[in-house]
């Protein structure tokens, strides 16, 4: 036990991530002749991500700055920061893209993060809509408040990720022959690349955005870049903290690409988010370009966690309405809900109950019950809560308000009756009765 490391703050567990071999799960090592495939797990840090480091020495400059604890920080960027940050009891106003996953927004809310502004995705430097526009005029409004972002490379992140390629060089005894990792606001990419060729001066680097990002095209932006659904990487233009001559290689992924591959590693144990996918399939597309065998070890970097993506990655239904799964995981899918179904009672697919209105409730209460359901038309229940008809919302707010029909009066008189009942019950030639059961 006397060997034992004791932590005494949260901040303290920031970094030594572990490395794992990824060489072995599905579709990533598939022959003999791969390469070697490592993963540098980011996401094991106590926030869930690779910015935990950034916002250390973030953190660290403003305590040298003189900036309070207290101090108001308005952070930019797709919520990884803003987590790590508030992991760390800073005091936020957070500004975050619209493609983020409603996963982050809901645990900043739980860290007590209260005021959150939702920007555009792919918003270019300078228009009024970029985060650094909106950031610099909330700022103004706040006195002794500070805006933080990585993306203006106004932070000093070198020794941030110098100690994250150091690390990377014990656990690999420095044999590594390349770096994949994705691209977002260029720091990563800068300040790694530069520390790794210091030790390794052959080390590939390469860069990992989706399909329609503008990073690696250099000085072009894209007006299509709002259209990938993968998060935290990628821009629709080149940011200015990404050092020129960084990134050997660029290697743009697709979404389909990126989320079934995500899905493969938390299949394999890998509970990692899209970023990790896409750099884990753009680190088989470089080994295999490249003509890598066995003794070529690939670092990966794994930058945050699956779970914030319960919404998205994690949903089955999400996945599939978006056209993200592979081949052979839409068929395990179907396969699934075949098995999962086949002989089932209406009781077993668990449904919500059916919201009806009587045929002698008021037309006001019809009107507020659709109303408060987001409902366009109500079904109408006679006797024994047989359907009898059904009432339009725009039918009964117009008979109410044109004076045709008062708000106490039954919704029988002005219900469209069902074909074939004329009294309270409905024709059994036409309709079938399901029970729970049936």
């Amino acid at each position: 036990m006397s060997g034992i490391q004791k932590i005494r703050d949260i901040v303290d567990a920031i970094g030594n991530t572990p490395m794992v071999s990824l060489s072995d799960i599905e579709g990533i090592g598939a022959t003999e002749h791969s390469a070697e495939f490592v993963g540098k797990l980011e996401y094991m840090n106590p926030g869930g991500s690779i910015k935990d480091r950034v916002a250390k020495h973030i953190v660290e400059q403003l305590d040298k700055q003189g900036v309070g604890k207290d101090a108001l920080l308005v952070v930019a960027g797709p919520g990884n920061l803003a987590v790590s940050l508030s992991m760390l009891k800073r005091k936020l106003v957070c500004l975050i893209p619209e493609r983020t996953s409603a996963d982050r927004i809901r645990l900043l809310k739980a860290s007590g993060v209260t005021d959150i502004v939702r920007t555009l995705d792919g918003a270019l430097p300078g228009s009024p809509e970029h985060p650094a526009e909106i950031g610099r005029r909330i700022v103004d409004q706040h006195p002794g408040s500070v805006y933080v972002d990585e993306e203006q490379g106004v932070w000093d992140l070198e020794e941030c990720y110098k100690e994250l390629a150091s690390e990377i060089l014990e656990q690999c005894d420095g044999m590594i022959d390349a770096l994949v990792l994705g691209v977002d606001t260029g720091n990563a990419a800068t300040h790694l690349s530069k520390a790794l060729r210091e030790s390794v001066p052959g080390i590939q680097i390469v860069g990992v955005e989706p399909k329609n990002s503008a990073i690696g095209e250099r000085n072009i932006v894209n007006p299509l870049a709002q259209r990938w659904l993968c998060e935290d990487i990628g821009r629709a233009y080149v940011p200015r903290a990404l050092a020129p001559g960084s990134i050997d290689m660029w290697i743009q992924v697709s979404d389909s690409v990126a989320y079934s591959m995500a899905r493969r590693l938390i299949k394999a144990g890998i509970h990692s988010g899209t970023s990790a996918g896409a750099s884990v399939a753009a680190a088989r597309m470089f080994a295999v370009s490249a003509g890598l065998c066995k003794r070529n070890r690939v670092v990966i970097i794994v930058g945050d966690t699956a779970r914030n993506y319960g919404d998205t990655l994690l949903s089955d239904e999400w996945m599939l309405a978006h056209d993200l799964l592979d081949v052979h995981m839409l068929g395990d899918l179907q396969r699934k809900q075949l098995g999962q179904y086949r002989g089932a009672s209406v009781e077993d697919l668990q449904l919500p109950a059916a919201v009806t209105i009587g045929s002698d409730d008021p037309m006001g209460a019809a009107v507020s019950l659709m109303s408060e359901n987001d409902f366009s038309q109500v079904p109408v229940t006679g006797s024994r809560r047989r359907l009898v008809g059904y009432l339009t919302l725009s039918a009964a707010q117009a008979l109410i308000d044109n004076g045709a029909a008062l708000s106490s009066a039954p919704v029988k008189q002005f219900m469209l009756k069902f074909a074939g009942n004329s009294g309270g019950s409905i024709s059994r030639s036409n309709y079938w009765l399901i029970t729970p059961e049936t």
